[in-house]
């Protein structure tokens, strides 16, 4: 067996290292924050800016930088924020990023330089002096982010004493990649190549820190050594959320996907963090020498393509081919073109009416986001969000979503039509720390009641541990929030989940309405999911309605709204607001007249 993994023991060396690793981390961000000027004045002066930029400039997204978002959001932060807890927080980020520095560069500290800035030069147009002062405390502390994570990757790669990970680095890995191919090739063998993406690391991070996500690792490749892999196999870390496995001398593609379905299964239990147990959320990628690939670089890259595609497949486990590689740069045009339309705020939203069963009128209106692109033509509003979570812009364009809508909602209430808002986020931008400060924060700034909004989330958001989502969704509840589970009965939610959350409505998918009225069984199945969200005390919402006795028969159950094509296509902004200002407003129209 490699030892590219440490082999097992009583104790847990991630969580030993951790506290000597953090202090020395953290003594020497500090050395950096001196040398850089950066002070306590300097992390308030910034945090004032963050937060009036935010208060007085509304339109402009301000991506928060990941390392100090906790202290910022803190509304006393411009009064408490100190240097000692910053470098803490600064040296743990700085760990993390030293794996993908220039990204994370990028993700983390220019993006809110940029943004921060243009909000200062607005906010100070006529005060240069202030804009300057402003201005150069952001540098400062842009300037230390890139001297942290410089200095950390530094240290890592020489002498590991700062990194937290418990694997050697991806070079490392690489080099045992080479000399395996080199063999191979020398005795005209196959070597099968395993990419496990371990989706769930990234949830304890978040929640629990890094130093529990490394824990959390360890305990993955401890499972895969004990109970999969030959003692031949070699076990390494690609990136913070991949493993490696090298499979040598096997007899064929088959024994790799043999390999990858062991691993999986040994992986299914939920691995124990503390009091928490995580799913590990793995999925596969299958690639084998020479078949796929002639070098380490090939071979890795056609791995992570193949585990990309695993994860949308049922069994979790892909076997790279050339049409990958095809999908891979659409992909990389998607993201390129996407950045480019919310940077030119080519985006757009419509808004499909809902009937209010109980009235007859219209009594809400379901967001839905809209891009077309003058090459890849109309995409789908789940093709851009599945583009923006890959190209990592989800929070932007979840920002602009809901910005523009809550802006579009007050100016509906200007021109008379006073009705529901219903909103739909992703389960990942949902459970960023941020998300619900700042859709309390956008409703302030445009003037909506949050008794208005609806937020929706995916069914398949509480299929797992609820604890995460039922935090957020609390947090959204204690403004005045409506909440919302989408497209339910198109997955397999737990029920039990469903009765801890702080739900007020359920939306059935309108796959699940469309085959209501078919057969007598799924008419049942339907009746049943009324009565049991009647026996939760939720409302019912029912989207794809496309006739009239549908209609009739979902009221008849208890629906209290419906939408679809039977009551209205999706309309614009402006379609809507000609509309009322024609005095023959949405919700003056009656059934009566659909």
């Amino acid at each position: 067996m490699s030892q590219l993994i440490p082999p097992n023991s009583s104790s847990d060396p991630a969580t030993e290292a951790g506290s000597a690793e953090a202090v020395a981390a953290a003594t020497l961000v500090a050395g950096l924050a001196q040398a850089f000027g950066v002070d306590d004045l300097t992390l308030r002066s910034v945090a004032v800016s963050c937060r009036q930029v935010q208060q007085q400039a509304p339109d402009i997204f301000l991506p928060l930088p990941v390392a100090l978002a906790p202290l910022f959001n803190d509304p006393r932060s411009g009064e408490t924020l100190n240097l000692k807890t910053a470098c803490e927080l600064l040296a743990e980020w700085g760990q993390d990023a030293a794996d993908e520095p220039f990204e994370r560069l990028r993700g983390d500290c220019l993006r809110f330089q940029v943004a921060l800035t243009a909000g200062l030069q607005r906010l100070h147009a006529g005060q240069p002096d202030e804009f300057l002062e402003r201005a150069q405390a952001v540098q400062r502390l842009v300037f230390l982010q890139a001297a942290v994570i410089t200095a950390l990757a530094s240290q890592g790669q020489e002498s590991g004493v700062v990194r937290t990970l418990p694997t050697p680095d991806y070079a490392a890995f690489m080099e045992q990649l080479r000399s395996a191919i080199e063999g191979h090739r020398a005795e005209s063998k196959t070597l099968g190549l395993l990419v496990l993406h371990v989706g769930r690391v990234e949830q304890v991070d978040r929640q629990l820190g890094l130093q529990k996500g490394e824990a959390f690792m360890l305990r993955v490749t401890r499972r895969m050594r004990e109970g999969v892999l030959r003692k031949q196999d070699q076990l390494g870390r690609i990136s913070r959320d991949q493993l490696a496995v090298l499979l040598p001398r096997i007899a064929g593609e088959g024994v790799a996907i043999l390999a990858a379905n062991k691993v999986l299964a040994a992986l299914q239990p939920p691995v124990p963090i503390g009091d928490r147990v995580f799913d590990v959320d793995a999925a596969i990628g299958i690639v084998v020498f020479p078949a796929h690939g002639n070098d380490p670089q090939t071979l890795v890259r056609n791995g992570k393509l193949a585990a990309g595609v695993a994860r949308d497949v049922p069994d979790r486990t892909a076997v790279y081919d050339e049409s990958m590689g095809v999908s891979e740069e659409r992909q990389s045009n998607f993201d390129t073109r996407l950045r480019r339309a919310l940077e030119n705020n080519a985006l757009a939203l419509m808004f499909e009416p809902q009937l209010d069963t109980a009235t007859g009128s219209i009594g809400g209106l379901e967001c839905s986001l809209r891009w077309t692109d003058d090459v890849l033509g109309e995409v789908s509003e789940e093709e851009v969000l599945a583009t923006a979570e890959r190209a990592g812009i989800l929070r932007e364009v979840t920002w602009w979503t809901f910005n523009n809508a809550f802006r579009q909602s007050a100016e509906f209430a200007k021109a008379g039509l006073d009705c529901k808002l219903g909103l739909k986020v992703m389960s990942t931008a949902l459970l960023q720390p941020d998300f619900p400060h700042f859709v309390s924060r956008a409703l302030r700034t445009w003037g909506v009641p949050p008794g208005r909004v609806i937020i929706g989330i995916d069914e398949m958001a509480i299929a797992g541990d609820p604890g995460p989502v039922k935090q957020a969704l609390a947090e959204l509840k204690s403004f005045g929030l409506r909440l919302s589970v989408d497209r339910f009965g198109s997955a397999a939610s737990s029920l039990m989940n469903l009765s801890q959350l702080p739900i007020d409505e359920l939306r059935l998918a309108g796959v699940v309405v469309a085959e209501s009225g078919r057969s007598e069984s799924k008419g049942r199945l339907v009746r049943a999911l009324f009565r049991l969200a009647r026996d939760l005390g939720f409302k019912v919402t029912a989207e794809g309605v496309s006739d009239g006795a549908t209609a009739v028969a979902l009221t008849g159950m208890g629906c209290e709204r419906v939408q679809g094509m039977h009551v209205s296509p999706p309309l614009s902004a402006e379609d809507i607001l000609a509309f009322e200002r024609s005095g023959t407003g949405l919700t003056k129209l009656r059934l009566s007249d659909l």
